[in-house]
């Protein structure tokens, strides 16, 4: 290689590392923040002269600008498990996704241990009628190890035309053999929204926090009210979060006033409260079902109402993604998710590795503990101070089968019975006296 090309190399590896350094200290979408860090010239000079002999030594030829993006991207992975560097085609993938249809098999997958591990598999999905299971490990995607394999290329493999078929190797938890599924993909619809009345208790499950989840969610309680309900199950279990606003508004539709969730950064001129706003809409005694699979703006909802004393909260401590990224564009299609800060709680206890504790913790018996929380995460970030709260009331299920029926599971029964006793303290349906949660 000659001088002339490798020191226009390293003036261009320079320019991008700078530009990104840049970048990465920024918390807001303009990416607008003034640094005095001096430059860390030697580490620079360090990666030009590794680049310079991948180049010139390594078994392939790889592309100068693929070995740059790579770099980029592993800078950013390393600093916890939900930043990212996009490709062009990832981005547009992520912004398929968040548009709520796509061609898949419906599953939301991180990863534990090097191994990509199902966080929950999305309902009425081909994953979900397969029989994927919350905690499942995927070894293989049609014949092609998991083992290190990042989420991007995992996302990619398991996305297809609709019609075709995904093989899957799974490992379970007390299945000695590997499992094989073979799964039909379809156009992922994923819904927001499902409600059902069991006698004069409403039924509601919000399966993700996407746009106009808030409006479906009101028309769903309207729906309701006219049934004369007299309680409310929120059902959020397995559900792996989604947008901020939509989370401040579903949880504002149940407290008057107060705090709804604090964002805390490096950056103190972005911290900033969500307060609520608008009156509630409905009044009436609610029980939250939460479990490992509750992620992010669920948290933050489920939090919120428990802080307010507006709902009993039951199930398991729910999975702890209490972290805030920004999506910055940039040129060429590319863009950049970083993290850049935390939720709290109303009552400033901390989301980020910890969870929301329910008020009363459901523990199955004989359970084996394998659950997939942010804490098993690589580089996960951890909150200074973390309290982690404890339950007030611990039940044992002992059923040792899966229930078809909601109506059967042991959770919903005791959120039926928490529900009825809150009705008889509460005769009038606008006054809320949750002496459950103020003893």
């Amino acid at each position: 290689m000659s001088k002339k090309f490798k020191f226009l190399a390293f003036v261009f590896v320079c320019l991008i590392l700078l530009v990104f350094l840049y970048l990465g200290f920024s918390v807001n979408s303009n990416a607008v923040a003034n640094q005095n860090d001096n430059i860390p010239q030697k580490q620079i000079k360090m990666f030009s002269q590794v680049l310079n002999i991948v180049q010139s030594n390594y078994v392939d030829k790889v592309p100068t600008s693929k070995l740059i993006i790579d770099s980029i991207k592993g800078m950013i992975s390393s600093l916890d498990p939900h930043s990212e560097f996009l490709t062009p085609q990832e981005y547009k993938g992520m912004q398929t996704t968040m548009k709520g249809h796509f061609g898949g098999i419906g599953i939301v997958i991180d990863k534990k241990d090097d191994f990509l591990t199902v966080v929950s598999p999305l309902p009425n999905t081909p994953a979900y009628k397969a029989g994927i299971k919350s905690n499942d490990v995927i070894l293989k995607i049609n014949n092609i190890s998991t083992f290190r394999m990042n989420l991007e290329k995992a996302v990619k493999l398991m996305r297809g035309k609709p019609g075709t078929y995904i093989k899957l190797t799974i490992a379970r938890k007390g299945v000695p053999t590997p499992l094989i599924f073979n799964i039909k993909r379809a156009i992922i619809h994923i819904k927001n929204i499902d409600s059902k009345l069991y006698g004069d208790i409403g039924y509601i499950r919000i399966i993700q926090f996407k746009d106009h989840t808030a409006s479906e969610l009101k028309k769903a309680l309207s729906k309701l009210e006219k049934e004369h309900i007299k309680g409310l199950i929120l059902d959020l279990r397995n559900n792996p979060g989604g947008l901020l606003d939509q989370a401040s508004k579903v949880s504002n539709m149940f407290i008057n006033e107060g705090a709804i969730v604090s964002i805390r950064g490096r950056n103190k001129d972005n911290d900033e409260i969500i307060y609520a706003k608008d009156q509630p809409i409905f009044k009436k005694p609610v029980a939250v079902l939460i479990n490992s699979g509750t992620a992010s703006a669920a948290e933050i909802v489920t939090g919120c109402l428990k802080d307010h004393n507006r709902a009993v909260v039951i199930g398991q401590r729910s999975f702890g993604k209490g972290n805030v990224q920004d999506v910055i564009p940039m040129q060429d299609g590319y863009a950049l998710i970083l993290t850049v800060a935390k939720y709290y709680t109303p009552n400033g206890f901390s989301i980020q590795a910890e969870g929301i504790v329910p008020n009363i913790e459901i523990k199955k018996k004989n359970e084996d503990n394998f659950v997939l929380r942010e804490s098993d995460l690589l580089h996960h970030l951890t909150s200074k101070k973390a309290i982690l709260q404890k339950p007030q009331e611990i039940l044992i299920d002992s059923s040792t089968k899966e229930h078809k029926h909601l109506k059967n599971e042991f959770i919903f029964k005791e959120a039926i019975k928490v529900l009825n006793e809150e009705i008889k303290k509460c005769p009038q349906s606008a006054k809320m006296c949750y002496s459950k949660l103020k003893n």
